[in-house]
């Protein structure tokens, strides 16, 4: 087992900066993937990687920009030529999760700053 960053990454309108105009279809989609850290750029390439292999034509992307950025999430996102898009390109959240046998299971920070942490003195030692 051991502690990894893993970043979900929702597409909302992947195939839309490849061109084709704004009214075709856009279809959403998931993914998660390991990550070294939060590194914008880094983040950003894995994006880029991603949709390049789902459809984006290459180097499509190559405008691709960071919006805002909150609370562990980042939102990128791209316009077209000639189309302005209401959603956002993609957004990734980055959480850190235990991997164990394949499987991610995600860790959640308690917070304890309404709670006094207490340890037992009868504690098996």
């Amino acid at each position: 087992m051991e502690v990894v960053l893993l970043a979900h990454i929702t597409f909302n309108r992947i195939g839309s900066a490849s061109g084709g105009g704004g009214f075709q279809r856009q279809r959403q989609v998931r993914f998660s993937a390991e990550i070294a850290d939060t590194d914008q750029s880094a983040l950003r390439e894995l994006v880029i990687e991603i949709a390049e292999a789902h459809g984006e034509a290459a180097g499509a992307l190559k405008d691709l920009r960071y919006e805002r950025s909150y609370a562990g999430e980042f939102v990128l996102n791209i316009q077209g030529p000639s189309t302005s898009y209401g959603t956002a390109y993609a957004e990734c959240r980055v959480i850190h999760a235990l991997k164990a046998n394949g499987q991610y299971f995600q860790l959640q920070a308690i917070d304890d700053n309404d709670v006094t942490p207490y340890v037992s003195s009868r504690q098996a030692k």
